[in-house]
C-alpha cells in the first residue's frame, strides 16, 4: 500500500527538524484477522498502553554507512535475555505523540494508530531528500513499529497467550518505529506527511477532538469499571461489617472473661502475700526455737569445761552466740576437745622423759611401765 503526501512546504517551526506523521499499525476489527507477523491489534490494548508512543525514537538502517541516505531493515543486531536489540540502526528522529483515528487509504478506510513527530534534517539530510524523493514519485516509504515488555515484566503479555497467528498485545510499551527499504508485516504502516511544519488549524483541530473522544470513551470505561469495582467493594464492605460485628461481640465476651480472671488473680495474690507473711512469721518463730535449742546444748557441754578451756573457742563462742548452727556447735567442741588432748599427750611425753632421762628411750620405757601400771594411771 503506498503512501500519500497530504502536504509538503517550506515553512519552518523549529530548526533542523523535518516533521512526519506517519501510520504505526492497522487495527482489525475482528480477531481473525492478523498482519504478517501474526499480531492482531485491539484497539482497547492499543489505547491503554499509547502513551508509550510519547518520545519513542525514529530509526533507519541505511544500507550506506557513509552516504545514510537509503533504509534497509529493522538493523536488528541480537537478542539477548530476551530482548532485542538494534545496534545495526541509528536514531534519526523522535515521536511526539500517538492517536487512533479512521483515514482512507487507497480508497479504503482504516481504523489506524497515528504518530507525529520529526527527523533531524541536519543530520540526516540525504534521508530526509530520500524520503521526500520517495513521496514525490508516489512511492511508499514503509515503516514497522517495535514493541517490548512493560518496565518490570520479562514478556510481553498476550490476550489467552502467545500463538503463532492471531496473538493479541495486550500489556506491552511501544518501543521504536523504523522506516525501511523493505516490505513491512503492516501494509497500512506508512509515512503519510513530510513537511516542516505541523498540519493547519482545521487539521489540528479534528486530530485533537479524535483524542479527546478516544480520552472520553477510555473514561467511560474507565468509570464502568470503577462502578463494578465499586459495587464489589460495598459488597465485601457489607461482608466484613457483619463478621466486625460477630468478632466485636466474641472480644467483649474475651474481655468480661479477662475482667473476671484478673479480679480472680488479685485475690489469689493477696491470699500469697498474706500466706508469704505467715510462712515468714513461722521461719523467725523457728529459728529462734532452733537457735534457743543450740544455746543450751552448747551451754550444756561447756559446762563440762573450765574457763580456761572454754577459752580456746573464744572467738568461735562469740561467732555462735551471733547467728547458732549445729555446725559451728560442733567445731566449739572438738576445737576444746582437741586442745585438751594435745595437752595431755605432751604433759604424758614429758613424765616419760622426767622418768627416764632419756628421750631415745621413750618406747621402750612407756612398754615396761604398761606392765607394771594400769592405762588410766597415765593420765
Amino acid at each position: 500500500m503506498k503512501g500519500q503526501v497530504l502536504e509538503i512546504n517550506q515553512n519552518k517551526k523549529y530548526a533542523g527538524r523535518t516533521n512526519i506523521k506517519w501510520v504505526l499499525l492497522e487495527i482489525h476489527e475482528t480477531t481473525d484477522k492478523w498482519n504478517r507477523n501474526g499480531i492482531t491489534w485491539k484497539e482497547e490494548y492499543i489505547q491503554s498502553n499509547i502513551d508509550s508512543v510519547k518520545a519513542m525514537p525514529i530509526a533507519a538502517e541505511f544500507l550506506d554507512s557513509w552516504e545514510k541516505d537509503e533504509p534497509f531493515g529493522h538493523g536488528l543486531s541480537e537478542v539477548k535475555d530476551g530482548v532485542p536489540l538494534f545496534a545495526e540502526s541509528v536514531v534519526v528522529g523522535s515521536t511526539d505523540n500517538g492517536y487512533i483515528d479512521t483515514i482512507e487509504l487507497n480508497g479504503t478506510q482504516k481504523r489506524v494508530l497515528i504518530a507525529e513527530g520529526y527527523i533531524y534534517n541536519q543530520r540526516y539530510p540525504k534521508f530526509v531528500k530520500w524520503l521526500k524523493s520517495e513521496m514525490y514519485d508516489g512511492k511508499k516509504p514503509d515503516t514497522s513499529i517495535e514493541i517490548c515488555a512493560i518496565d518490570g515484566n520479562d514478556f510481553i503479555v498476550y490476550e489467552d497467550g502467545w500463538r503463532e497467528e492471531g496473538r493479541v498485545p495486550k500489556e506491552f510499551d511501544f518501543s521504536g518505529s523504523a522506516i525501511l527499504g523493505i516490505e513491512p508485516a503492516d501494509d497500512s504502516a506508512v509515512l503519510l506527511e513530510l513537511n516542516q511544519k505541523k498540519g493547519d488549524k482545521k487539521m489540528t483541530e479534528n486530530r485533537e477532538v479524535v483524542e479527546l473522544s478516544n480520552k472520553l470513551e477510555t473514561k467511560n470505561t474507565e468509570i464502568d469499571s470503577l462502578k463494578d469495582s465499586l459495587k464489589n467493594k460495598e459488597i465485601e464492605f457489607n461482608t466484613v461489617q457483619t463478621e466486625l460485628s460477630s468478632k466485636k461481640e466474641e472480644v467483649n465476651g474475651l474481655v468480661d472473661e479477662h475482667k473476671e480472671t484478673e479480679k480472680e488473680l488479685s485475690q489469689l495474690k493477696e491470699e500469697k502475700v498474706e500466706t508469704e507473711k505467715k510462712l515468714n512469721t513461722l521461719h523467725e518463730f523457728k529459728q529462734k526455737v532452733e537457735n534457743k535449742r543450740l544455746e543450751t546444748e552448747l551451754n550444756s557441754k561447756l559446762e563440762n569445761y573450765i574457763e580456761d578451756e572454754k577459752k580456746i573457742s573464744a572467738t568461735e563462742i562469740n561467732k555462735f552466740k551471733e547467728s547458732p548452727s549445729q555446725e559451728k556447735m560442733d567445731k566449739i567442741v572438738s576445737d576444746i576437745n582437741s586442745a585438751i588432748a594435745q595437752k595431755l599427750v605432751e604433759h604424758r611425753k614429758n613424765e616419760v622423759n622426767n622418768k627416764n632421762g632419756n628421750t631415745n628411750d621413750i618406747l621402750s620405757d612407756v612398754y615396761e611401765t604398761n606392765n607394771t601400771d594400769s592405762e588410766d594411771d597415765l593420765f
